[in-house]
C-alpha cells in the first residue's frame, strides 16, 4: 500500500517546467528564428507564434518579448503534425492582438536524417525530449547534423536524467519499475517505452562537451525539475533534478566557420546516406504585419488619443497598460510602445 500511494511530483508539471526553460533563454537571446525538432503537437510553436503586444524596444528587460518571424517544425509523426497545425490555426486565431511584425510558420514531416536546406543556419535549434528516443543507427546523426551542416546560433536540448531514475520509487521496493533499454544495450530501465538511452549527468556532460568541441560550439549544461517534496528517505539530498539541458552557442570567428564546414564535408562524405526523400511540407502560415506597424502618427496625434481614451475610462490617472491596451493608443504608436511613453513624457 505504501509503494503504491509513493509518487514524485513536479510542480510546475515537468513539461511545463522545460518549456519555461526554452521560452526563458530565447527570450534573453533576443532569437527571431527557430527549428523545433520533434515539435510533436506544437506546444513550443504555438506560444512562439502569438503576436508580441509592441515592436522591439529599448524599456527595460523585465517588458522584452520574444518577436519571432520565422518558425519551422519537424516531426516524424503526421498525426500529430496535422493536430499542431490546428492549434496553431485555432489559437492564433484567437487573439485580437495586432502583429506588429511579420511571421510565418512551416510544419515538416519527415526524420532528422534527411537534411533540409531550409534549415541551414536558423538562429536557434530546439531539441527538446528527443535525443533520447533516437535509435542506434541515427543517434551518431544528431549533432553532426544539427551542429555541423544546420550550425545554428544557438541549440538548446532537454533530456530526461537518468541519476534521477532511483527517486522514482521506495528504497526498498522490489517491484518492477520502467521499461528495460529496448535496445539491450545496458540493463537499464528507462522512463518511457520508446526512450533508446538515457544519461546520468556524467554521460550527459561528455556528450555535450565532446559534441560541442567537434563542431566548434560552447556549451552550457544544467539542469531542470526539483521535485515537489523532499523524498521520505532523505535521498534527495544532493538536488537532482529530473531533467538535464544545455546551450550549444556558436563560435563565430572566420576561421572557425571555415573549420567546421571542413569537418561537415568530411563527415558527410563518409556518413550521409543519398539519395533522401525530402521532407513533406504538412502545413505554411503567414501572418502579415499590422498597416500600423512601425509607422507612428505625430505626437500631437498620439497625445490627442491618449486623452479619448482617459476620456471614455473616466479617469483622471491610468497605468501606461491600460492605456496601450486601447487600439486607437496602440495603433497610433505604430505598436512602438516607446513613442507612448516619449509623448508622456
Amino acid at each position: 500500500k505504501e509503494d503504491a500511494d509513493f509518487r514524485v511530483t513536479f510542480f510546475p508539471p515537468l513539461h511545463e517546467q522545460r518549456l519555461i526553460w526554452l521560452l526563458s533563454v530565447l527570450r534573453r537571446e533576443h532569437v527571431s528564428s527557430v527549428l523545433d525538432v520533434g515539435c510533436g503537437e506544437g506546444a513550443l510553436l504555438t506560444v512562439l507564434a502569438r503576436p508580441a503586444p509592441w515592436l522591439p524596444d529599448a524599456l527595460p528587460a523585465r517588458w522584452t518579448y520574444l518577436h519571432t518571424h520565422t518558425l519551422h517544425g519537424l516531426d516524424i509523426d503526421s498525426a500529430v503534425l496535422d493536430r499542431a497545425a490546428a492549434a496553431l490555426s485555432d489559437d492564433i486565431g484567437a487573439h485580437d492582438t495586432p502583429r506588429w511584425t511579420q511571421a510565418d510558420a512551416r510544419l515538416w514531416h519527415g526524420g532528422l536524417e534527411t537534411i533540409n536546406e531550409a534549415f541551414v543556419e536558423m538562429e536557434c535549434i530546439v531539441a527538446s525530449e528527443v535525443i533520447e528516443h533516437l535509435p542506434p543507427h541515427l543517434f551518431p546523426s544528431f549533432a553532426p547534423i544539427l551542429l555541423g551542416h544546420y550550425a545554428p546560433r544557438l541549440l538548446l536540448l532537454t533530456t530526461p536524467s537518468y541519476t534521477f531514475n532511483f527517486l522514482f520509487r521506495p528504497p526498498h521496493s522490489r517491484a518492477p519499475w520502467g521499461y528495460p533499454d529496448p535496445t539491450k544495450r545496458t540493463d537499464r530501465a528507462f522512463r518511457h517505452a520508446d526512450h533508446k538511452l538515457e544519461f546520468t549527468v556524467e554521460e550527459w556532460a561528455e556528450w555535450c562537451n565532446q559534441a560541442a568541441e567537434e563542431w566548434r560550439y560552447d556549451v552550457e549544461i544544467g539542469a531542470i525539475g526539483l521535485a515537489e517534496r523532499e523524498d521520505p528517505w532523505g535521498r534527495d539530498k544532493d538536488m537532482p533534478r529530473a531533467s538535464q539541458v544545455a546551450i550549444f552557442r556558436r563560435r563565430e570567428s572566420q576561421g572557425v566557420r571555415a573549420a567546421r564546414k571542413k569537418a561537415w564535408a568530411a563527415w558527410a562524405g563518409d556518413n550521409l546516406v543519398r539519395p533522401q526523400a525530402p521532407h513533406a511540407m504538412r502545413a505554411s502560415f503567414a501572418w502579415p504585419s499590422h498597416a500600423a506597424a512601425g509607422k507612428p502618427s505625430m505626437q500631437e496625434d498620439v497625445l490627442n488619443r491618449v486623452k479619448m481614451s482617459m476620456r471614455r475610462m473616466a479617469a483622471s490617472e491610468v497605468e501606461l497598460r491600460e492605456l496601450w491596451n486601447d487600439a486607437l493608443v496602440m495603433n497610433a504608436c505604430g505598436g512602438m510602445r516607446e513613442v507612448l511613453v516619449g509623448a508622456l513624457e
